[in-house]
């Protein structure tokens, strides 16, 4: 079941497994928490990229994953959008 948080602000200690959180500002700035564990949360999101080529007229599109960790502080807090109660 999914619950819906609506950009609230948690403390990280409050954070849980696949929460979607506002890690960054842009278009790719939403991350799901994937591991909490020794007082450090994983991350992961999607980035995409480009190199536009001027001779050739072509633009390459790169798209990935991206894990990041931090430590969890209580002061420290993030938008949560969505929780999902895991079974």
């Amino acid at each position: 079941m999914t619950e819906y948080l609506n950009g609230k602000e948690l403390p990280l200690s409050e954070l849980r497994l696949a929460d979607c959180v506002e890690a960054f500002d842009g278009p790719y700035g939403t991350a799901i928490v994937k591991k909490i564990e020794d007082g450090l949360i994983t991350f992961f999101r999607p980035y995409g990229a480009n190199a536009s080529f001027s001779y050739t007229g072509g633009v390459i599109c790169y798209m990935g994953i991206e894990e990041f960790t931090r430590s969890v502080t209580p002061r420290e807090t993030m938008r949560v959008w969505r929780r999902e109660k895991l079974a």
